[in-house]
């Protein structure tokens, strides 16, 4: 997307499963569940090595609060500098799937976001924030395609 261009709409066909899955999680989050359905569908580009930086920009200059009401504009988990000491307990907690996680790596919007996406995740995991145990499933499949990305990042910059 390029300019300020209007977002295209996309429709998505879902199965009822599907569909009930996608509720359930918007009603976690507190929004639409189409908003739900763009974060995921962009969490599958980004992890196809889209660039989508310019989405976070945008919607981090709305000025749009967080479901806290922290005005902040931005997702929970971001910040990434904000929970420097909850990516610090993940990479311990998971010290050989983030073993290519460099400080310096922490520079890069693409990688600090997500490590602080996957440190307050699993922090609410740790809270008992979520009943379902396919919370826990999704959230090793999502640390292993952060691990996958460090791994890739890590051979561009040697």
């Amino acid at each position: 997307m390029t300019g300020h261009r209007r977002p295209a709409r996309v429709q998505v066909t879902l199965r009822d499963s599907e569909r009930d899955e996608l509720a359930a999680l918007a009603a976690e989050r507190n929004e639409p569940e189409a908003t739900t359905a763009a974060r995921l569908i962009r969490a599958g580009l980004f992890d196809r090595g889209a660039s989508l930086a310019a989405v976070v920009r945008r919607r981090a200059a709305s000025g749009c609060g967080n479901k806290e009401g922290h005005g902040t504009g931005a997702a929970d988990w971001l910040p990434p500098e904000r929970h420097a000491a909850a990516i610090d307990a993940l990479r311990n907690r998971y010290p050989q799937k983030l073993r290519h996680l460099r400080a310096d790596a922490l520079d890069l919007p693409e990688i600090a976001e997500q490590a602080a996406a996957l440190a307050v995740w699993r922090e609410a995991i740790d809270r008992g924030a979520h009943a379902d145990p396919r919370i826990e499933l999704a959230f090793g499949n999502s640390l292993q395609s952060f691990a996958n990305l460090l791994q890739t990042t890590s051979r561009r910059h040697r």
